[in-house]
């Protein structure tokens, strides 16, 4: 079993061997787009693959059959669905298999955050296949999910294999959530404009609603949920591959196996649900290694309608709690994105500083006066009867005329508009913290009210509980904007941009020549490192990075002429 964090090469993992043994490898893999992206990117480097899903015509799957069994495939990737149908087991009978390989694993755990019950199935292929290696790949898998993994597809003492999950490239950013589209627009623009990004939302009214914002403001965004029909989706979907679209607007119907390389941002207009979603959908940012910029917006909102959806649900009630809590934890926490997001999944995070977050690129501060202000905060809970929510309090502290604080004469409370200077925003989110902290506890559902906890108590008052300011550390911190382009970009060698936007131009024209998505001709990477060496000849056109033999000879001299055109476009503007 396989474990590495997403773009970090699960994918090579099996396909390298596959080329190399006799025989034919087959993976299955839960998702058509991811499929026909492999299947695609496989065929461009010349290896034999082919796709058998829901989405070929039996013309085209009865040809792949045959290629099957004459042994003319290296690799067949197949749903599940299909994988487990009586037909298709008989068939693999009579084939040379050099062994199985079990995508997005994680799947078949329920423990794991994606948990599809077909997958469960799978548990047959070892007493199907006794004698034929099995491999499970995965980008989240906590200690815990990885043991399910094993137990579930009947592995023996297998090989575990856990990648890093320090991806240095994603600057992880947390802000909380006041105005999602002005604040989608200050992370987008003007830095992002003409890059690549994925937008994920709560639910399909959001999406449809930034989606239609943003198109309406100009930018090149289209959304993506379950409410629209397949043909729509998957028109959607094949737009942003070929980067007709700037920006998907999607909920997680916008799922895993996302295979585009090139994608520089992905906002969360809303908290996920547990981490592991989390990890797995801002890291399909980057996956050239390039910088790539992850931000999460949040809202106690986010977690009372998670709350709902799990109240709903039958499986596994106080685990999806206990992962809820740890998204939550992780948005309003006082420390290290990456550590957090790391030491989840059971590993250690060495770095004192990650170079690459909010918190360690000093864009939240400690306020000065957090003390004072706590406790401002903790006697406006208990002065309004510990009856409220975070936003109510929030309101009685900056002086709110709202109708349900002047009927309950919270106006005359001595609390009243104590935070007069600050912003309603600022103070909700400063009530969050010291839930984070301990301070205060959040109780009831689906509308949970603040109260004091113990520790609270101590906070307001501790010499009456024989407590010194030493055992009761307190931190609010302010969200500052980010600097644009901060310490974590710098590491970007510096290019031609300009010859970058024409090589990018010449990379989708090929693309849409060939009917595939552009990043499969040449990823970003490729394209600055080009548009970096400006290679004039085979030679120096092989040292560009993500360059082989086969890229070379069939796009290299039209990304040569590409170059050459632009040098010339130069040359003669300047005289």
């Amino acid at each position: 079993m396989t474990v590495l964090p997403t773009g970090g090469g699960k994918s090579l993992c099996y396909q390298l061997p596959a080329v190399v043994r006799t025989g034919t490898a087959v993976v299955i893999s839960p998702l058509i787009s991811l499929m026909e992206d492999q299947g695609n990117a496989l065929s461009i480097l010349g290896v034999p693959a082919g796709v058998l899903n829901s989405s070929i015509d039996s013309a085209s799957a009865k040809s792949r059959v045959r290629d099957l069994v004459r042994g003319e495939l290296k690799l067949l990737y197949v749903s599940p669905e299909r994988f487990v149908m009586d037909g298709f087991l008989a068939l693999l009978q009579n084939v040379t298999i050099s062994f199985i390989a079990i995508d997005e694993a994680h799947c078949i755990s329920q423990w794991g955050h994606d948990f599809r019950p077909e997958y469960r199935q799978l548990a047959t292929i070892r007493s199907r296949f006794p004698n034929v290696s099995i491999h499970g790949f995965t980008a989240t898998a906590t200690p815990d999910v990885q043991r399910d993994i094993v137990e579930q597809l009947g592995l023996h003492e297998p090989l575990v294999q856990v990648g890093d999950y320090f991806r240095s490239n994603l600057i992880y950013r947390a802000l909380p959530r006041h105005d999602a589209v002005q604040q989608i627009l200050d992370i987008i623009e003007p830095n992002y404009r003409t890059d690549l990004g994925i937008i994920y939302c709560l639910t399909r009214k959001e999406t449809e609603r930034i989606a239609t914002k943003l198109s309406d403001l100009g930018y090149s965004a289209k959304p993506y949920h379950a409410g629209l029909d397949n043909e729509t989706r998957n028109k959607h979907q094949k737009s942003f591959s070929a980067e007709d679209t700037k920006i998907i607007v999607a909920t997680v119907a916008f799922g895993m196996g996302i295979d585009q390389s090139n994608v520089r941002f992905v906002v969360h207009a809303g908290m996920p649900r547990s981490i592991s979603h989390y990890q797995q959908e801002s890291g399909r940012a980057g996956r050239d290694g390039l910088p790539a910029h992850c931000v999460l917006l949040f809202s106690d909102q986010d977690v009372a309608f998670w709350r709902r959806i799990i109240e709903q649900e039958e499986a596994s009630p106080a685990l999806r709690k206990a992962q809820l809590q740890a998204i939550s934890d992780y948005a309003y926490q006082l420390r290290c994105r990456h550590r957090s997001l790391i030491e989840h999944f059971g590993q250690k995070f060495e770095a004192s500083v990650c170079h690459a977050c909010d918190f360690c690129l000093g864009e939240v501060q400690s306020i000065p006066e957090s003390r004072r202000t706590s406790r401002m905060i903790l006697s406006a809970v208990l002065k309004t009867g510990a009856m409220f929510g975070a936003g109510y309090v929030a309101q009685v502290l900056t002086g709110s005329k709202d109708k349900r604080i002047l009927s309950n004469r919270h106006n005359q409370l001595t609390v009243y508009n104590l935070l007069e200077h600050v912003s309603k925003s600022q103070v909700h989110d400063w009530v969050n913290q010291l839930q984070q902290q301990g301070y205060l506890e959040s109780v009831g559902s689906p509308l949970p009210t603040m109260r004091v906890s113990k520790r609270g108590r101590w906070l307001l008052r501790p010499d009456k509980f024989d407590k010194l300011e030493s055992d009761l550390p307190v931190i609010l911190i302010e969200t500052r904007k980010p600097q644009k382009r901060k310490a974590a970009d710098e590491r970007i060698t510096l290019y031609d941009r300009q010859l970058f936007d024409a090589l990018r131009l010449e990379r989708k024209q090929i693309a849409n020549e060939l009917g595939v998505p552009a990043f499969l001709v040449f990823g970003d990477r490729s394209l600055r490192d080009m548009a970096t060496r400006i290679p004039g000849n085979e030679t120096e056109f092989m040292q560009v990075f993500g360059v082989g033999t086969a890229k070379w000879e069939r796009f290299g001299r039209r990304m040569l002429d590409a170059i050459q055109n632009y040098l010339d476009r130069e040359k003669h503007e300047s005289e």
